[in-house]
């Protein structure tokens, strides 16, 4: 049986910690949030290793943790990668307290595309930012996609490569397809099952193709 911890930023973003066994000590990190040495300390309690982490996205509230989380086998989809790397350029317009860095990450990120394990599918799902990226561990039947899809709404188009075209088609060819009873856990709020999501989301409803 698989064990799923939410962590909620005080920027709403949620960072989730993912054991795929229970007699397993090895975990997936799903987004690293500005406030991310509050899940170090849950990781560390419980004794895990970090296999991977896994960014769904480049925006600030679900990257800025690479200031502290540094260790090399961080994976996104790089066309997001100049996001994640310059926090700044996001955080412009925003007013935070010192303890948060925004100088330029100069760290490792890895190529998505060259992480191979036979328990993660991963769907690209350009809209909200261009390298928009979802992960389905499908032995626990869990995706999770970050701000692509909500279960009562779908992510902003209208931000740095942003495209409400590629919104629409990635709803159609990437969400419309999985099943029913996948439990969805999304970058903001809570999860949800595809069915549930797919029959009350009323936002995402506007994106179907009849």
């Amino acid at each position: 049986m698989s064990n799923i911890y939410r962590f909620e930023s005080f920027t709403t973003s949620n960072c989730y910690v993912v054991s795929l066994t229970n007699n397993s000590n090895i975990c997936y990190i799903i987004d690293l949030p500005p406030d991310f040495n509050t899940v170090l300390d849950y990781i560390k309690s419980k004794n895990f290793s970090i296999g991977a982490v896994f960014l769904t996205h480049g925006h600030y509230d679900h990257s800025l943790g690479l200031n502290v989380y540094n260790d090399g086998n961080v994976f996104m989809n790089l066309d997001d990668e100049f996001l994640a790397r310059n926090p700044a350029e996001q955080l412009k317009s925003f007013m935070f307290n010192d303890e948060i860095s925004l100088e330029k990450h100069e760290g490792k990120i890895n190529n998505i595309d060259n992480y191979e394990d036979e328990n993660l599918i991963v769907y690209k799902n350009p809209g909200h930012t261009k390298g928009s990226i979802s992960f389905l561990f499908e032995e626990i039947g869990t995706v999770f996609t970050g701000d692509f899809v909500f279960a009562e709404g779908i992510g902003r188009t209208d931000l740095y490569s942003g495209d409400l075209h590629q919104m629409k088609e990635s709803i159609n060819n990437v969400f419309l397809p999985l099943r029913d009873d996948y439990e969805v856990y999304p970058g903001h709020g809570k999860s949800d099952t595809v069915k549930n999501i797919l029959n009350y989301n009323s936002y995402l409803k506007e994106f179907i193709n009849d």
